[in-house]
């Protein structure tokens, strides 16, 4: 079974949970982390570490939203584990990919690939002048 973790600073992880549900309804296998002014992230490292070990034969995948921030270099220390990926610069495309994956393994690449595709500037070209 996939567990997937969305850790962020603030509430970020929190709205992209809001969205997953609005688009695929709530998945019981989704939990969120959100590191607010005064608290660490290490602190909640220790809640899903404990996680990790009362559960070895889950796969986790850990998303963090800033590579290199406290939250990331806190969830990073939990790749030790066999079964625990983390990912930096989560997005709603690639969460939404990982919790609908079937497929039995870990798929970073694929993955990471769909969270590129989603990125892109976004124009309206106007073929013919319009009057208004």
């Amino acid at each position: 079974m996939r567990e997937v973790i969305l850790a962020s600073h603030g509430r970020f992880a929190e709205g992209i949970e809001d969205s997953v549900t609005m688009i695929i309804g709530k998945q019981e296998n989704l939990k969120t982390f959100g590191m607010r002014p005064g608290e660490s992230a290490v602190d909640f490292a220790e809640v899903i570490k404990k996680e990790i070990l009362e559960k070895p034969d889950a796969e986790f995948v850990i998303l963090t939203d800033l590579y290199g921030a406290s939250v990331c270099t806190a969830m990073s220390l939990l790749s030790e584990y066999p079964n625990v990926t983390v990912f930096s610069g989560m997005n709603l495309g690639m969460v939404l990919d990982i919790l609908t994956d079937t497929r039995t393994e870990a798929s970073a690449d694929a993955w990471v690939e769909e969270a590129r595709t989603g990125i892109r500037e976004v124009k309206i070209e106007i073929t013919e002048q319009e009057d208004f």
